[in-house]
């Protein structure tokens, strides 16, 4: 589903589940993993077609250029993971989300009943990674009841979750799909979902863990288009509403379909190439006018162009006195790539834009041209004597003065004066329409009860009863997938 200008390139998304395989994914996407279950650093799982396995192909099939950190909580040979083991899984997220620029967390597991929203000892996590706007998708379950029952998982009730219900992908919802009015937010198809593994089997697989990693794949792509085009990464909130607003509506359901492609879309009319920022209130807090703060607002604009090889574009990522901003891949014609950074105040600071992906092929030389740097209204020209191009490494070694063509991988440093970085008059952000549609931020309640329990009530390593938090497992529970020898005709889920 992704296009052909964003595809996850740069960007990392956490698959906390069985494990992963090799047989369905190459190991230059897995950049971290570890084994919660076993505390150990090999996350694989010596069965091929394991739940997270799939879940991962799942994914990457919509968004191809991700990274992937496989977090295993399952062990082998079994569907079912401890609560300590998922909130292990979720700290490590936590502490390094920005080491690995993780955008999206997904959570293909299933267990215990809420009809309301409800929080559990995991929720601290979960508002953690809310907060940094790293997004969780996960799976309502599929203990529908033929649609009577109007409950979800314990995860995908949390407020800081983005709850996926099952669709059939043509304007229905199965009957076994679990969802609830007030609790589930978007819906995926999750029905007769095909994957191809490496070697050229066909699996087809049921249940809402493949309706999330279509959120999941969405939030990514989603993110690389916001931090590309105004310079920040979209709240839960935010992402919600346009998904809902360019989503397709289930006939006499209330739910919505995601539709990855109207989504983005509409992000790109939103924010263009030169989205406003957003700058702080200059007076925080409950003594307004009592001082100026520390930090201030960097908007940056960067005109660049490239020359592409074997069909792949020019990359660069931006980043402000080493840290990453954001990161954009350019086409053939001259435009602006819009940026914001917070940075502290009334100091010089170094914008660095980084090409990362030269090559050669076909006869074709992938190349970067970057025209100019704008630093809050100040234009740099890549030839300044402010301007030096670090090639190779960021590292100081081998610096040139600026040039406009980057010919090898490397970096156009901008010294920017420290004038640039004074307190600034907020600036109105572009985002009016976003408002005027359905950001509806969910009511918390911290005691909601969960109606309903699991069938294991064994208290979990950590101490957990039940009744807090459940054993989990798989979102497709009693909805199997059906294996192909070649790309024939759908399995049927049992």
């Amino acid at each position: 589903m992704a296009n052909s200008t964003y595809t996850g390139r740069g960007e990392t998304v956490v698959v906390i589940d069985s494990g992963w395989s090799p047989t369905w994914e190459s190991a230059a996407r897995i950049v971290y993993q570890h084994d919660y279950a076993n505390n150990d650093a090999d996350a694989r799982n010596p069965n091929a077609d394991t739940h997270g396995a799939l879940v991962t192909s799942s994914i990457l099939s919509q968004a191809p250029d991700l990274n992937i950190v496989a977090l295993k909580v399952i062990p082998d040979n079994t569907s079912t993971a401890s609560g300590s083991a998922i909130e292990q899984a979720l700290q490590w997220v936590v502490a390094h989300a920005s080491d690995y620029n993780v955008v999206g967390v997904n959570l293909s597991l299933a267990g215990g009943s809420a009809t309301s929203e409800m929080t559990t000892l995991l929720s601290d996590e979960l508002a953690s990674l809310a907060a940094k706007r790293v997004l969780v998708s996960a799976a309502a379950g599929n203990a529908g009841q033929n649609g009577t029952a109007t409950d979800v998982s314990y995860f995908a009730a949390d407020h800081n979750t983005i709850c996926v219900s099952a669709s059939g992908g043509d304007g229905t919802m199965p009957g076994w799909a679990q969802r609830n009015p007030g609790i589930t937010d978007l819906c995926a198809d999750g029905t007769d979902i095909r994957l191809t593994d490496l070697a050229g089997r066909t699996v087809t697989a049921n249940g809402s863990s493949f309706s999330a990693p279509s959120v999941t794949a969405a939030v990514a792509l989603a993110q690389q288009e916001a931090i590309a085009l105004r310079g920040s990464a979209l709240t839960q909130d935010e992402f919600l509403s346009l998904a809902r607003q360019t989503g397709t509506p289930i006939a006499g359901t209330g739910y919505t379909d995601l539709n990855t492609q109207a989504l983005l879309a509409k992000i790109g009319q939103l924010y263009g190439t030169t989205a406003t920022p957003t700058v702080p209130d200059p007076t925080p807090g409950p003594n307004p006018g009592l001082g100026a703060p520390s930090t201030t607002t960097a908007a940056i604009l960067v005109n660049a162009k490239g020359t592409a090889a074997a069909g792949v574009n020019a990359h660069f990522t931006l980043l402000v006195d080493g840290h990453a901003v954001g990161s954009a891949t350019v086409g053939a014609a001259a435009k602006n790539y819009a940026f914001t950074a917070t940075v502290s105040a009334d100091s010089a600071h170094k914008v660095q834009i980084q090409y990362d992906n030269d090559g050669f092929a076909g006869g074709q030389d992938r190349n970067l041209f970057v025209n100019s740097v704008s630093v809050n209204g100040h234009s740099y020209a890549a030839t300044d004597a402010a301007v030096t191009y670090d090639k190779g490494a960021l590292d100081g070694h081998d610096v040139v003065k600026g040039q406009s063509g980057l010919w090898w991988n490397g970096t156009l440093v901008v010294a920017a004066d420290k004038s640039l970085f004074g307190v600034q008059a907020p600036a109105q952000a572009q985002v009016a329409e976003l408002q005027a549609g359905d950001l509806l931020g969910h009511a918390v309640s911290a005691n909601a009860a969960a109606h309903g329990t699991t069938s294991d009530t064994t208290a979990d390593a950590a101490g957990w009863t039940s009744e807090l938090l459940p054993a989990f497992q798989y979102a497709d529970h009693s909805l199997h997938a059906w294996y192909d020898a070649h790309d024939m005709a759908h399995g049927m889920a049992a």
